[in-house]
């Protein structure tokens, strides 16, 4: 990864400083915003090779976002966040898929460090790009 920047989006504090924190130790820079405004601005600026993007929020709903994103022909690759019912983070990754971000990935909240940890992990040659939810929850032990 040429440019290893994040940036990430939630309405809440406390999750982007968990992420900040998490992608730092990752060896990334990264940038938070709690706003959809705020974050369209950073992206421009940031041009991040990985986003988080929670998908319920108050001001803008995250599947806008993930339509943005593919309009402005984003070749991030995106880390869905929610906290909601699992199906709606599956039709938010088929909705950012079918709008061209290709590289989408979910992240059930409430998450562990080392399942955010592994999601943003640099990808080797040959693997799959989107870490797959079931496999992060098998390698640490979650059932749900």
């Amino acid at each position: 990864m040429a440019n290893k920047a994040l940036l990430s989006i939630d309405d809440d504090p406390q999750i982007l400083e968990i992420i900040r924190k998490a992608a730092v130790d990752l060896g990334y820079s990264a940038e938070t915003a709690l706003t959809a405004g705020k974050f369209m601005t950073a992206y421009s600026r940031v041009h991040p090779c990985v986003v988080t993007v929670d998908i319920c929020m108050p001001d803008t709903d995250g599947i806008e976002l993930l339509r943005w994103l593919g309009d402005v022909g984003s070749t991030a690759r995106i880390i869905i966040l929610s906290g909601a019912h699992p199906s709606y983070a599956e039709m938010a990754q088929r909705l950012g898929q079918a709008g061209g971000c290709r590289d989408i990935a979910i992240l059930r909240k409430p998450f562990r460090i080392a399942e955010l940890k592994h999601a943003l992990a640099p990808v080797e040659p040959g693997q799959p790009t989107a870490p797959n939810q079931q496999a992060i929850r098998t390698e640490f032990g979650v059932s749900h």
